[in-house]
């Protein structure tokens, strides 16, 4: 089976792959953006960074010591809003992705329709995550 006429064929099919690749894509320029701020933030490497947040285990790695254990090293300055969006963008990609090879057949059309709407149910699941650090500690300050 080709990909073009089997996009053409099923609109349904052309547009969650159009998504899929815009939520691809998406999270290129996320982790970009995450990378810059947190070598930044941590006076390292942007490159190193990237490599480290774009695998799959770097990405775990670094949400287990940030997020769950709270033990990082501190930082120069506070992630700010944008930051701990992409943080909460590609940590649901990574999300959805899993998911999506547990629950799906192994099939990849099957899988590209369900990306996009894993995507969207991991991305609330993982903003609610990252913003709970947010407002914990700006809970605290205020006492």
């Amino acid at each position: 089976m080709q990909l073009g006429p089997t996009l053409v064929e099923h609109p349904l099919l052309g547009v969650t792959f159009a998504l899929t690749v815009v939520i691809f894509v998406g999270n290129l320029f996320a982790l970009g953006y995450w990378a810059r701020a947190e070598a930044t933030a941590r006076d390292g490497s942007v490159l190193g960074t990237f490599m480290y947040l774009a695998t799959g285990i770097g990405l775990v790695n670094y949400v287990w010591v940030r997020y769950v254990q709270n033990n990082w090293e501190p930082r120069t300055q506070p992630a700010d809003r944008r930051e701990r969006l992409v943080t909460a963008y590609s940590m649901a990609l990574l999300l959805a992705f899993v998911v999506g090879a547990l629950v799906t057949p192994p099939d990849p059309f099957t899988q590209v329709l369900a990306l996009p709407p894993l995507f969207a149910g991991s991305f609330v699941i993982s903003y609610l995550f990252v913003m709970r650090e947010s407002v914990s500690k700006s809970d605290d300050t205020a006492d």
